[in-house]
């Protein structure tokens, strides 16, 4: 039976903490980047939870929709939207849905006894507003909820970053943090941590050829990063190269993206031996059809197969 912790496996097979959902891609654009990125060019409202200071007043009145088809029949649904007000800042609010579907409860005999469903929820809210010049800086606060069965649990959580262009935009750099809070109700009595992480990175486009390159160091908090097949502790190596994501864009318009990216950590925890593979890795295309951005990706979840996800964003 289905039973607390299991939205840690979908997002962070290595790590011991409870709503690991929080860790999924918010849109398409970055899961084809490699995973959350928090230095992105032209981020806003579909990004916020990654970085709360994406928000800007260009993001007046934009919607974003979300759909990412999980493994078998899991799928999350997401949804944000901004609004400016002159003297405050960029208000963006947004909520995430990650349901499992339906299971079959039995007993230890193997006998059915009726069926349950199980979700994770979160509802986010975020200002953010310029501190000077270009330099950003956001916070923002998360209501989480899972419910699995009988099991049900919930937490309150902070999240805040600042966010820099410069180089005439050629270059934009960013820090955030994550998932800083703690459970107001538990699963089962016996209290688990949020996965807080603090991640930094930097987004440069070459000046005469259309790529930008965009890095993203995450888990800063923290050195060891395991994950569940290490025979020993994680080398020097082995915990530097799993704390990058790495992604790039290749911009053949202005209305027209290819997206490649990489994450060494995501890469560790589901590569098998049995065959070379490309866990960890990503594409996605970004497409402008006049108001309406679309963004498709697809992560390579080695054997178990490939995650596909769609944003569809607008202004209202």
């Amino acid at each position: 039976m289905l039973g607390p912790g299991v939205s840690g496996s979908i997002a962070q097979i290595g790590h011991e903490s409870t709503f690991g959902f929080l860790n999924l891609p918010g849109s398409a654009r970055t899961a084809a980047l490699g995973g959350n990125h928090v230095a992105l060019y032209n981020s806003g409202t579909a990004l916020f939870e990654a970085n709360p200071a994406y928000l800007h007043e260009g993001n007046h009145r934009e919607i974003s929709l979300s759909y990412l088809n999980n493994i078998s029949d899991i799928y999350l649904g997401s949804g944000n939207f901004a609004w400016h007000l002159d003297g405050i800042g960029t208000l963006a609010t947004g909520v995430r849905f990650l349901n499992y579907g339906d299971f079959t409860r039995t007993d230890s005999d193997g006998a059915g006894h009726g069926s349950f469903s199980a979700y994770d929820f979160s509802w986010s809210a975020a200002l953010s507003r310029n501190l000077f010049d270009t330099f950003r800086a956001g916070i923002g606060v998360q209501f989480i909820m899972s419910s699995y069965d009988t099991y049900r649990s919930s937490a309150l959580g902070l999240f805040g970053g600042i966010y820099f262009p410069f180089n005439n935009d050629m270059t934009q750099a960013g820090i955030a943090f994550r998932n800083l809070g703690a459970q107001l109700t538990r699963f089962d009595g016996t209290s688990e941590d949020l996965p807080f992480s603090l991640m930094a990175g930097i987004t440069h486009r070459l000046q005469h050829l259309p790529l930008r390159f965009n890095l993203t160091l995450h888990s800063l908090d923290r050195w060891d990063l395991p994950v569940f097949d290490d025979e020993s502790d994680p080398s020097f190596s082995d915990n530097l190269f799993r704390r990058i994501r790495f992604g790039t864009e290749l911009l053949f318009s202005e209305n027209f993206h290819l997206r490649v990216g990489y994450d060494h950590l995501q890469s560790d925890e589901l590569k098998t031996d049995s065959r070379i593979d490309l866990s960890g890795a990503s594409i996605g295309l970004g497409i402008i059809i006049r108001d309406i951005h679309i963004d498709i990706s697809r992560t390579s979840y080695s054997e178990t197969g490939g995650l596909i996800q769609l944003n569809l964003g607008t202004r209202l």
